[in-house]
Formats: structure tokens, C-alpha cells, sequence
């Protein structure tokens, strides 16, 4: 199988924010005297939908309660300065100038995304962006990977996830794309369970591949250092054309 774009989940692929996400969540479930289970986080916090997670964990609250909580999340994200994930912002730009399409799909609203594309440095680097405004059901439905490859006009099955959450891949597949989960060994098992197919730490491993190819545009290959090479289908710029 070749693939022909790449979509990106934001927190937790590209960006660090496993202890924002985890203090804010937690700080909230302590001032409503509920207790939240690792489980809770991994399904019905990580990569999910606000409103997924009120709904799950946090029914009792008014839609007043919710904006109020929504306003708090939104001064307290504006605040942070984010990290990227090791070697994302480079595989990023690799991919820009070889020509592999690429797509945000994530759970956050839009001014989540400007603020995180400006501190690291991202303008241009994706094709399309599908954020929390662009979808009525979040994940782990399939809606918003769906949405990114009909944007880069491909079909899902053509397309390469990578995400972090279990609910993200569920979403992915859901969307029957291929899915590499990102995370670290020891909490990997959850994603594979889920139906990533791979898992990687982080991107620091992961690197473009220029080959010859009998007379044809150059092949390029996405490879992380284990052995797995998976092709991808690029329109190549100049310069890697003749590499």
C-alpha cells in the first residue's frame, strides 16, 4: 500500500500536552468532588471532543457551567507555551518539500491551533487544518479524518494517521485510514489494541527516504529506524527529484 497524504493529530503528536491537559482536567474533577480513573483520561479526556467529556464525565454541569469551563480552558491554553514533540517539526517540513500533503485534524478549537502553529513555527507546513469547529461529533468519531482527506480530495484509505490517543485511532480507523499510534513503549499496548497498527515513540527516528526509481519521479519512503518503510506517493520538489 502506498499512501498519498499524511494526517496529523495536534496534541500529543505535534505538540507536548499530556500535563496541561491532565492538570486541567484534574483541578476541575477535584472543585466538582469527582474522581477521575487513568482510564477516564485515556477514553473520555485525551484526544476527545469538550463535548464528549462533559457528557461522559461531567453530565451533572448547565450549558451555562460548560461555557464558563470553556472560558477558563481558553485563558488558561493562551497561556502556555508549547513544545514540540521530538522531530515532528522536522518530519513536517521534510514532508513540505517533498511534496506529501498533509492535514491537522484535531479536537481543539481554532484558536488553540493559531496559537500553536505561531509559537512553533508551522505556517504553511499543512494543507488543510479540520478543527473542532469544522466537525459536530469529535472522536473517536471518524467525522473530522474524514473531512481532512475528502479536503486533500483523497480517499481515507489513502491516507496515514498518526495519532496518540486511544480515542484519536478509533477515530482513524473508524475512518478505515491507516493508523501509527505515538507513544511511549510502556503505554503503546493501549493504541495497538485500538487498531494502530505501529507505534513510535516520537518522530526523532522518522525520516524521509529519496530512492531512485527505474526512470520514474523519485520514490519516497517514510522509515522510523525498526525496519518499517512505508512508501508514499509525493509530487517531489526539484531539488529531491534529482537527489
Amino acid at each position: 500500500m502506498s499512501y498519498e497524504a499524511i494526517l496529523f493529530d495536534m496534541d500529543g503528536v505535534i505538540i507536548d500536552t499530556h500535563h496541561a491537559v491532565t492538570e486541567f482536567w484534574q483541578i476541575l474533577a477535584n472543585e466538582q468532588r469527582i474522581r477521575l480513573t487513568e482510564a477516564d483520561f485515556q477514553q473520555h479526556i485525551y484526544g476527545c471532543s469538550l463535548n464528549h467529556t462533559f457528557d461522559t464525565l461531567f453530565p451533572q454541569l448547565t450549558a451555562q457551567q460548560r461555557q464558563v469551563i470553556l472560558d477558563r480552558m481558553e485563558v488558561y491554553e493562551l497561556n502556555l507555551t508549547y513544545t514540540a514533540i521530538p522531530g515532528a517539526v522536522a518530519l513536517l517540513r521534510a514532508l513540505k518539500q517533498a511534496g506529501v500533503p498533509t492535514a491537522l485534524v484535531t479536537s481543539a478549537f481554532p484558536w488553540k491551533v493559531e496559537l500553536v502553529i505561531r509559537q512553533l513555527g508551522l505556517a504553511g507546513l499543512f494543507k488543510t487544518l479540520v478543527t473542532a469547529a469544522d466537525i459536530q461529533r469529535g472522536k473517536p468519531h471518524p467525522d473530522g479524518y474524514l473531512l481532512g482527506a475528502q479536503r486533500l480530495q483523497l480517499p481515507p484509505q489513502r491516507c496515514l494517521v498518526f495519532e496518540d490517543a486511544v480515542s484519536g485511532v478509533q477515530a482513524a480507523v473508524g475512518a478505515e485510514a491507516a493508523c501509527v499510534g505515538v507513544r511511549p513503549p510502556e503505554t503503546a499496548a493501549a493504541l495497538v489494541t485500538a487498531g494502530a497498527f505501529h507505534t513510535i515513540p516520537d518522530f526523532t527516528a522518522v525520516t524521509l527516504q529519496v530512492g531512485a526509481n527505474n526512470g520514474r519521479p523519485a520514490a519516497v519512503y517514510l522509515q522510523d529506524g525498526t525496519g518499517l518503510s512505508l512508501p508514499l506517493l509525493a509530487s517531489l520538489a526539484p531539488d529531491l527529484a534529482r537527489a
